[in-house]
């Protein structure tokens, strides 16, 4: 039998998954494209417990994008999942 818990996260991490997908999608800059790809599989592997370092800000990609990239993210995870 399957734990309760474990079909909780995992139906929160397909809700989330495909929320961000649609989200980065929608960016045009490859290099933002990129950067949110990164950092929602970043969400995904911390909401699973596995401690993985915050990706790189790529060159190329101002201040502003990033915060907002972060944040629309951090906003989706916060829906569906608590991170520590």
């Amino acid at each position: 039998m399957d734990n309760p818990l474990d079909l909780q996260l995992n139906e929160a991490l397909r809700a989330f998954s495909s929320e961000a997908l649609l989200y980065c999608q929608g960016i045009s800059d490859a290099v933002a494209k990129d950067y949110a790809t990164e950092y929602a599989q970043m969400i995904e592997y911390r909401a699973k417990g596995i401690k993985v370092p915050f990706p790189r800000i790529p060159s190329g990609l101002f201040g502003p994008n990033s915060y907002l990239i972060r944040s629309t993210l951090e906003g989706m995870a916060e829906r569906y999942f608590s991170l520590k």
